[in-house]
């Protein structure tokens, strides 16, 4: 059994708290929350499910104090101090925000060497980067030959996310003309799916030299939108789509391309996701033979939630495949892929019998 903290009860740390109910590998041992209200309080009940006897704190040192084997740092920045400080403990760390990717990055330093002096190990992923924009294409070129282009596509609708701090970190809800805001959050999307393409390079083995940001679109919102979800009010004139289009070089080839659509609003334009019928990822390989491939989720599933569940899974699935891996920091090239943990995979006789 792997005795794990969660750091923070966002959408995905709230749902990884949910999930944990009879899960066959991992014990919760502690949970950091940022705010007076949520601290002190049974994590179980905090996120609307059964009472675990595992009571919040606002304190890193109590969650320490716990002696986790790992952790799943679910904040919503990238927080060198405090994961190198984990790190150190001999903690393994696993986050959804920052470093996918740290060679060559100027953080790599600090946390690979936090990790080997805590003898643990750290990895980061999601849905992009994480999986659209590096692990999914990675997959996909084992059944193709020759490579000559890839491009990945993430068409992300925030309508009925729980969390509104998380939709404005993501460019959303807030005034186009903030440029020092936009600016901001431009630099993180360039970093983050910059991590993806040099990911990509190396698994293939060849140089990514530089990546760009090639493309940003911005669409305002034609009236007042209240978003379900959050309760976010997005303003007449604020961004109601944005899409960020991120192209790796080796030299000066292009060799991928990595755009990040997000919306608060469906149906924003031509060239924008109309609905939810449209699948949410898409990879495309131009190669021999060349490969187009989606994915999503069924009809009727509601897009925040599914998320939520995407991410919170993975990284669950990834700390029982990070414990074992060399301490420092490492990406999912460094261990073997992650599946659902033992004991997860639960066939039923009435599938069989519907299939068979």
């Amino acid at each position: 059994m792997i005795r794990f903290a969660q750091l923070y009860t966002g959408g995905v740390g709230s749902e990884i708290i949910r999930r944990l109910e009879g899960h066959p590998q991992l014990e919760l041992v502690a949970v950091l929350v940022h705010s007076d209200g949520k601290a002190g309080r049974d994590s179980g009940a905090l996120v609307g499910a059964k009472a675990n006897g595992v009571m919040t704190t606002q304190s890193v040192d109590e969650v320490i104090a716990t002696r986790p084997d790992a952790a799943i740092y679910s904040g919503m920045l990238w927080d060198v101090p405090l994961i190198s400080k984990l790190l150190r403990e001999g903690i393994n760390v696993y986050t959804g925000m920052g470093g996918y990717f740290l060679p060559g990055q100027p953080e790599f330093d600090e946390i690979d060497a936090a990790g080997k002096a805590g003898n643990a190990s750290f990895a980061a992923g999601g849905n992009i980067p994480g999986l659209i924009s590096d692990v999914f294409p990675l997959f996909v070129t084992g059944y193709t030959g020759r490579i000559d282009y890839i491009r990945a596509w993430q068409r992300n609708h925030v309508s009925t996310y729980p969390s509104a701090a998380q939709i404005q970190s993501i460019g959303l809800g807030v005034a186009a003309a903030d440029e020092e805001y936009q600016s901001m959050v431009d630099g993180l999307f360039r970093s983050c799916l910059g991590q993806s393409a040099n990911m990509i390079a190396t698994a293939l083995g060849f140089e990514c030299t530089h990546s760009e940001l090639t493309r940003k679109d911005l669409v305002p919102a034609a009236q007042d939108v209240m978003l379900e979800g959050s309760g976010l009010l997005v303003k007449k004139g604020a961004v109601a789509g944005a899409r960020w289009e991120v192209t790796g070089y080796t030299g000066d080839r292009p060799f991928v391309t990595i755009t990040n659509e997000q919306t608060a609003v469906l149906g924003l334009g031509e060239g924008w996701r109309k609905d939810h019928e449209q699948p949410p990822y898409t990879v495309e390989v131009d190669g021999d033979p060349p490969i187009v491939a989606t994915m999503g989720w069924p009809p009727g599933v509601e897009p925040g939630a599914a998320n939520s569940r995407l991410n919170s899974a993975r990284a669950m699935n990834m700390i029982i495949r990070l414990v074992a891996a060399p301490p420092g920091a490492v990406s999912v090239l460094d261990f073997p892929m992650a599946v659902a943990g033992d004991g997860l995979a639960r066939p039923t006789t009435g599938r069989t019998k519907e299939h068979g």
